[in-house]
């Protein structure tokens, strides 16, 4: 592991000098993750493909400022989301409206059902949001961004942010429910 540190951190310097090999080593590293980041945010190939790009266009520009202090991962990561909303933003509007308080009666009773979902009925029904709620759900749930940083990211308030996760929570149960979903699972998984 020891070896693997050295070596990922010559790849980083030689990037901080412009070696193109070494460019060539983090995309190469790191592209496949970051696509399928790119795409849980633009639901499209060749938009995922752009933010990818820009993705990497940015971070060469900037490697610089990269400390070293946090994983390559994570730095990258948080370019690939910026990028990605970047992309978005772009095809879509995301439509939140503006709200000062949470009604704290507001929040769903979230059923244990998601402990016995795989990923992808979970990313299915994820799809299933409208678009600024799955936006704002996948940042602050999948991504572990505090609504703090996604109101920068979006450009909106910090309440917006929460409110809208409360909407998207309520709208996972209420699409969970009028579906039976959970006797699917069940039925699926022979409980």
């Amino acid at each position: 592991k020891a070896a693997v540190n050295l070596e990922l951190e010559e790849i980083i310097q030689g990037c901080k000098n412009g070696n193109e090999k070494c460019q060539n080593s983090l995309v190469q590293l790191y592209a496949t993750r970051l696509m399928a980041l790119c795409m849980r945010y633009t639901h499209d190939r060749d938009l995922a493909k752009d933010a990818l790009q820009e993705t990497f266009i940015n971070a060469f520009k900037y490697i610089h400022s990269y400390s070293g202090s946090g994983s390559i991962e994570g730095w990258l990561r948080r370019i690939a989301v910026n990028c990605s909303l970047k992309t978005i933003k772009t095809m879509y509007e995301i439509h939140t409206l503006e709200e000062t308080a949470i009604d704290t009666n507001a929040f769903a009773e979230v059923p244990d059902v998601y402990s016995t979902m795989g990923k992808e009925d979970i990313m299915a029904l994820l799809t299933r949001l409208p678009h600024s709620q799955y936006v704002i759900f996948n940042l602050n749930i999948i991504e572990g961004y505090n609504h703090g940083e996604i109101a920068e990211m979006l450009n909106i308030t910090e309440s917006t942010s929460r409110s809208t996760l409360c909407k998207a929570r309520n709208r996972l149960v209420e699409i969970l429910q009028n579906e039976n979903f959970t006797e699917k699972l069940y039925a699926k998984v022979g409980t």
